[in-house]
């Protein structure tokens, strides 16, 4: 029963840290709509930064006719004449700089910054040596999308942990280098898998006949 408390606590703590990260396989940020003012004869705010998916729509809250017309090449967006009260948006669907202008009043200029937010695959990851296993014993991502590995140990020290394609530990992938894992420690691994398979945590380099699974879907 102290050992299930003890767990049930690790488990609590990793994933109270893992919230300053982002949940489990999201896309941080992604879509939205962000509003942008046309007032008397400004573009308010006049730059923003969003991520790729955002939908901009700006607003004619002055009396006096405006455009949002972007500057780029070939033009990204061009809003024709818009009349106080009106609107018009944009969705970003790719990530980079998009200026803009006003071609009624071209001193009018505003720019869109569109950044890419990636996506993370995120998992806590208990090691017990009492119990020669890991919490969970199986973990399961998808290729090509980046894992980020929250480990600490229930109990005892775990050198040189591998991810490995074999169980013994003998043959590293993804370029993840053998880690350690102790109490009280939160180790924090990533890597992206560039290939679909069954591959093993394995603490067998230093002795100890703990092997979980990591299961990687194209």
């Amino acid at each position: 029963m102290k050992r299930c408390v003890k767990l049930a606590v690790l488990m609590g703590v990793i994933l109270g840290l893992m919230v300053g990260f982002g949940t489990n396989t999201e896309l941080l940020g992604q879509g939205g709509t962000v509003s942008v003012s046309i007032v008397d004869f400004a573009f308010s705010p006049k730059t923003i930064t969003v991520p790729v998916g955002t939908t901009v729509r700006w607003t004619n809250t002055g009396s006096a006719p405006h455009t949002v017309t972007s500057t780029s090449s070939p033009r990204a967006f061009d809003s024709g004449t818009l009349n106080s009260g009106e609107t018009f948006q944009h969705t970003f669907t790719t990530a980079g700089q998009f200026p803009y202008r006003c071609t009624i009043h071209p001193s009018m200029t505003g720019t869109v910054i569109v950044e890419q937010k990636e996506e993370v695959q995120e998992f806590a990851l208990i090691h017990s040596l009492a119990q020669s296993k890991t919490f969970p014993e199986v973990i399961t991502v998808s290729k090509g999308v980046k894992v980020r590995l929250f480990n600490i140990a229930l109990d005892g020290v775990h050198p040189t942990v591998t991810i490995s394609s074999d169980e013994d530990g003998k043959n590293p992938v993804f370029g993840v280098k053998p880690f350690n894992v102790e109490p009280g420690k939160l180790t924090t691994v990533e890597f992206t898998p560039d290939k679909a398979g069954t591959f093993f945590i394995s603490h067998r380099p230093h002795g100890h006949n703990i092997v979980g699974k990591l299961v990687v879907k194209e």
